[in-house]
């Protein structure tokens, strides 16, 4: 099999040739656009063809296919040889290319492989790794916020930079970044690593933040992704951690090749953990600012007040259904947007709980459907099933429950994906109360985990029961 590893260049280079040049089993090539150089590959022949990306189908023990692709270390290979070739390069022409963007394509070398080869080429697309998908309504606030001062604005250009490091896999660099920010924030330009550590530890906001995120970190069932948390050793205090971070940083932001400890740049995975942690302490700060701002009162009036003077606004009608036909809610609801999302119907079904709970109809109501206020379009729709209609309007179970099921579909770049969770339940009786609560629960902790997430249908279930006690769903008309 031949891997062949290429990498997008970014800047604009004249290239009149691009013929292949091979060493033993190594191939160099350029792919031109005319005479315009647009990638730099490494080809890899007499590869073994167990390395070509293996799909597992569905069985019985896995529910779900899998797909797994690796490429047995070439591309870190090709990485480390390109960056050898712009080193003795770089004297004469710059070639800019994205280390973080390549693509890596399988070839048989002969008709015995060819079958074996399933996935001819794969890419991976960093433009999808940071949010998933975001709301107009949320950008527009935030254009809709005063001026920010200079030194926020720079500082969080930092933190911004390491994001993007953290997800293409720089962790060195992510680090570097996230601990830039609190530089800036709170060194008053003081470098050396005693000054940095007592005036790090004299900010109550950085504080705060790190001792918060170290209690998520340490927890036994840890944020997903998340490796073994051991970046503070014996450091008891926070004083002592404070120091531990700002000694990494000394570590990370010098580099000789005389020391046995220095970082090695192909090694970055090192420094995962510590550029993960740093990098939460800082969200938590960031995060706290901009919401801060995008839902101060005069923030969210002066936004609404833009929206319907534009015309840029939805109104939903939505009813609900009580027991024994008692006076139901009938809502008329009004969002500054002018597309109908399931981010939309999800904020809507929050909205008509809130105003049953205050109106004390949430313990006896089984049924939310909500119409577009023009069209008449279902966008939504929201039911308990026919326990709630019995004359105890309960579950009642001999033993405890143990668990009630949440099963969702949502929209992942593009397709269709399902999930599922548990959450336990000890108690034999269920009631509408604990239908609603339990659907709250559900929204937040998916809110939680993605807040970009897609809603599309979502089910609540007892245990191994395939029949649900509520079900939700987004109407035809949506826009997912």
């Amino acid at each position: 099999m031949i891997v062949t590893v290429a990498f997008d260049v970014r800047n604009y280079v004249e290239v009149m040739e691009g013929w292949p040049i091979k060493i033993g089993d190594t191939t160099f090539l350029l792919e031109r656009d005319e005479n315009v150089l647009k990638r730099v590959c490494l080809a890899y022949s007499n590869v073994s063809v167990d390395l070509a990306p293996k799909i597992t189908p569905a069985n019985k023990d896995s529910e779900n296919a899998s797909i797994k692709i690796n490429g047995g270390g070439y591309a870190a290979l090709a990485r480390k040889s390109i960056m050898n070739w712009q080193a003795v390069l770089s004297g004469q022409q710059i070639v800019d290319l994205d280390y973080d963007n390549y693509e890596i394509r399988f070839h048989a070398e002969n008709v015995a492989e060819d079958h074996q080869i399933h996935i001819k080429s794969f890419k991976p697309n960093p433009d999808k790794a940071l949010n998933a998908a975001s709301d107009f309504e949320q950008i527009g606030r935030a254009f809709c916020v005063g001026s920010v001062s200079e030194d926020r604005i720079e500082s969080t250009s930092h933190y911004r930079e390491g994001r993007l490091a953290f997800e293409a896999g720089r962790f060195v660099d992510a680090y570097n970044n996230m601990f830039l920010f609190l530089e800036t924030r709170y060194c008053d330009g003081k470098t050396g690593n005693e000054k940095q550590t007592d005036l790090l530890s004299k900010s109550q906001v950085f504080c705060k933040a790190l001792e918060k995120v170290e209690v998520e970190f340490s927890k036994p069932t840890k944020p997903a992704g998340t490796e073994k948390f051991e970046l503070f050793g014996q450091a008891n205090d926070t004083r002592e951690k404070i120091r531990e971070l700002v000694l990494l940083r000394g570590k990370l932001r010098h580099h000789s090749l005389k020391s046995p400890h220095r970082w090695d740049p192909n090694k970055q995975d090192e420094h995962k953990a510590a550029a993960r942690f740093i990098s939460a302490v800082v969200l938590d700060i960031v995060l706290k600012e901009s919401l801060a701002d995008i839902y101060a009162p005069e923030t969210l009036q002066k936004y609404r007040d833009i929206s319907v003077s534009t015309g840029s606004e939805t109104k939903v009608k939505l009813t609900t259904n009580r027991l024994e036909r008692k006076p139901s809610l009938a809502l008329d609801m009004s969002y500054p947007t002018t597309v109908i999302s399931s981010q939309l119907c999800l904020v809507t079904v929050r909205h008509a709980m809130e105003a049953c709970d205050k109106d004390g109809q949430l313990s006896d109501t089984t049924r939310f459907h909500a119409e577009h206020g023009i069209t008449e379009l279902e966008l939504l729709s929201l039911e308990l099933d026919v326990w709630a209609y019995t004359k105890s309007r309960k579950i009642e179970m001999d033993k405890p429950i143990e668990t009630i099921r949440c099963c969702f579909e949502h929209i992942s770049q593009g397709i269709v994906v399902r999930h599922d969770f548990s959450v336990p339940f000890e108690s034999t009786v269920f009631t509408i109360t604990d239908a609603w609560n339990f659907l709250r629960f559900c929204f937040d902790h998916i809110e939680q985990r993605d807040p970009t997430t897609r809603i599309l249908s979502l089910k609540l279930l007892l245990k191994e029961s395939t029949k649900a006690i509520l079900s939700y769903r987004v109407g035809n008309a949506v826009k997912n």
